[in-house]
């Protein structure tokens, strides 16, 4: 009897030990628990980026004095859907055939599922009128797409649309079966902008299959702006601009991993005061767009 007992008592002590290591990995681990086969994914104020160290933000470790801090982050709300459809306009104040495709533009800017941005180039400048918008940078950008695309000329009014399709951005219906097009075919990833307690403003990307790696820009840009043209082609007229933008920056590289890039904008783009900023993730530099987003610039700066 007392054998029985005994062996009795040694198979309880045994079980016990079982089912408090299970409760204690189910408690450390993300499990699966509404069978959608997967984990729940990050939530605002997690990083999306595992810890570099063996054991960093384990429950229970004592990492000691040279760990760093846990970050609290204060999400940043978007102007657009998380995931909008990027439209590039490339215009000028001196081009007489631009300002319908301005007004275009400014339409879509009422669509929150479209992130419209109108970049102003200067190649036009010489002909009467300085565009005051205008950079060597965007025109760059604009050179940078017709070379990815095969092309070797430029023109205005250009829509790059979702970083790929290009039509004459004053062709209402092209520019709407463009949209329609990259809807079809364009994969976009949800990307979140966070800003830290120390003030540094964040952005961070998922894991995705992105196969190339992607550009990520930082764009600043004004909601609306009007000038009045005194010479020129446009000599006598008042343009109106919508979403014009004023400083483009290269923040980092999207490599397929959950990433963080650091947002840090340039004194002089401050200096513009801008209304909001916009990030575009390009496919190699200046390929298809796959992730974008905007927000307010004085929730950031």
């Amino acid at each position: 009897m007392k054998i029985r007992v005994a062996i009795l008592s040694a198979i309880l002590l045994v079980l016990g030990l079982v089912l408090g290591s299970a409760a204690a990995r189910a408690q450390s681990l993300d499990v699966d628990l509404d069978g959608t086969g997967g984990s729940t994914g990050p939530r605002f104020g997690q990083s999306l980026v595992a810890p570099n160290s063996p054991g960093a933000g384990s429950p229970g470790v004592d990492t000691g004095p040279l760990a760093a801090p846990k970050q609290e982050y204060t999400p940043i709300i978007l102007t657009t859907v998380p995931a909008p459809m990027v439209v590039e306009l490339f215009t000028s104040e001196g081009c007489s055939s631009c300002p319908p495709a301005d007004a275009l533009l400014g339409e879509l800017t009422q669509r929150q599922y479209v992130l419209p941005l109108s970049f102003h180039v200067d190649y036009w400048d010489y002909i009467g009128w300085k565009d005051r918008f205008a950079d060597p940078v965007f025109t760059k950008r604009q050179r940078a797409y017709a070379e990815a695309q095969g092309s070797s000329m430029v023109y205005t009014p250009q829509m790059i649309v979702a970083g790929a399709i290009d039509v004459v951005g004053s062709d209402r219906k092209a520019v709407e079966k463009a949209l329609k097009k990259a809807y079809t075919r364009n994969t976009m990833y949800r990307i979140q902008v966070m800003r830290e307690k120390d003030g540094r403003v964040m952005v961070q990307f998922p894991e995705a299959p992105i196969g190339v790696p992607a550009t990520v820009w930082l764009v600043t840009y004004q909601k609306s702006a009007e000038s009045h043209v005194k010479a020129g082609e446009n000599a006598g007229r008042s343009l109106m601009t919508y979403n014009v933008v004023r400083s483009l920056q290269k923040v980092g590289m999207w490599y397929g991993p959950a990433t963080e890039i650091e947002l840090k904008l340039n004194p002089a783009a401050k200096a513009n005061s801008p209304d909001a900023c916009a990030i575009i993730a390009n496919q190699a530099e200046h390929g298809p767009i796959i992730a974008a987003a905007a927000f307010n610039f004085t929730k950031a700066w």
